[in-house]
């Protein structure tokens, strides 16, 4: 698995496990996860996620 791809498995695994990136008043649960070099912000959808935005650290 490359190094990009480890932030979106480490969340399927545990979805609410990371922080919770919401704005303040938002109805949607947007949680961030990352890596050494990339990050992803993703929803929690019912035993799956949805990425929102992934981009590269630095």
């Amino acid at each position: 698995m490359n190094e990009s791809a480890a932030p979106v498995e480490v969340a399927r695994m545990d979805p609410r496990a990371w922080p919770d990136v919401r704005d303040p008043g938002s109805v949607e649960e947007i949680r961030e996860a990352f890596s050494r070099r990339y990050w992803i912000q993703y929803m929690p959808h019912a035993g799956a996620i949805e990425v929102r935005d992934i981009g590269r650290a630095g």
